[in-house]
């Protein structure tokens, strides 16, 4: 069951990374990924000219809304349902990036903030099952405690969760549970699976040619689920499962998670958040995780990182 657990010197070397004279977060998140899984992480250089921030919703990303708009129009996408692949999964989570910006406020506007998540987010990236997908990690300006995945490896967590957080290994674990939403395709997979079950003639090439509007209609089901109703419980259950995995091998103590839950509990029934209503119940999901953590026996000395949280997170 385990596979490999990278030291947490990795962790390490990829936060301690210098933090002065930042031109923007982008310079970190704009990096290829490694080549192969088992690749320790090298420091590359920069591309000569990195995208940089637009104004506006979307902009942590670098996504041009005119782009989404042209894809919104039909074009180049008439092949995302047969089944999606990662050229067009990427464009459908960039919409749904520029739709979650629009809803949660737009971006948190503290660099430092961002930047820690996005080191924090790759490392777990880079041992996950996807290794050489470009993910992307951005806070968003909402005090609600929610955190979710869009396809294509854009993953959000608000600042409200965030700052309910006490260490480094909490937050390996939340971003490590959204990881595993992207590197499973569990959107996409709902998704497709509603399509071809619900109407299989509307998806045929030929129909997708000929409705431009078939692209906006994705999209919407897509935010619909992931702000609305929420995934599936089992694969929310198999997104932790995956997460603590993905917390382990980065070398964290994978209690991160369920460490997060348990204060998150707390709230339950009194504060106001859509994580309640598109998540299983967080009792439930510690029970299982419970289960998981029993099968971890060599454990004992991974990190929490708790002091380094502290410096980065709470004292900013």
């Amino acid at each position: 069951m385990r596979r490999f657990i990278l030291s947490s010197g990795l962790v390490l070397l990829c936060l301690l990374l210098p933090t002065t004279g930042m031109s923007g977060f982008l310079d970190d998140l704009f990096k290829p990924p490694p080549k192969q899984k088992g690749d320790q992480p090298t420091q590359e250089k920069t591309s000569e000219e990195e995208p940089g921030l637009l104004d506006g919703i979307g902009g942590a990303f670098g996504i041009k809304k005119n782009k989404i708009d042209l894809f919104k129009k039909g074009v180049g996408v008439v092949e995302a349902l047969q089944p999606i692949g990662e050229e067009e999964e990427i464009v459908l989570g960039e919409a749904v990036a520029v739709e979650a910006f629009s809803r949660f406020g737009g971006e948190y506007p503290n660099q430092s903030w961002t930047r820690y998540i996005n080191l924090v987010g790759k490392t777990i990236a880079e041992v996950s099952d996807r290794p050489t997908l470009n993910f992307h990690f951005a806070i968003l300006n909402s005090q609600e405690q929610n955190a979710f995945a869009a396809p294509g490896g854009y993953i959000f967590i608000t600042v409200g969760l965030l700052k309910t957080l006490k260490n480094e290994a909490e937050l390996a674990g939340v971003l490590a549970h959204e990881v595993a939403h992207v590197t499973k395709k569990h959107m996409l997979e709902t998704i497709r699976r509603g399509a071809v079950l619900g109407s299989v003639s509307e998806l045929s090439l030929t129909a997708m040619k000929q409705d431009p509007k078939m692209f906006s209609n994705i999209i919407d089901q897509m935010t619909e689920l992931l702000f609305t109703k929420g995934l599936d419980k089992d694969k929310e259950f198999e997104a932790d499962v995956v997460g603590i995995e993905y917390a382990y091998r980065a070398g964290y103590h994978p209690q991160g998670l369920k460490d997060y839950l348990l204060t998150l509990a707390k709230a339950e029934g009194h504060a106001e958040s859509r994580f309640f209503t598109t998540h299983p119940s967080t009792t439930e999901r510690i029970g299982k995780i419970d289960g998981v953590l029993n099968g971890y026996s060599d454990i004992q000395n991974l990190p929490f990182l708790t002091n380094r949280f502290q410096q980065y997170v709470k004292a900013g």
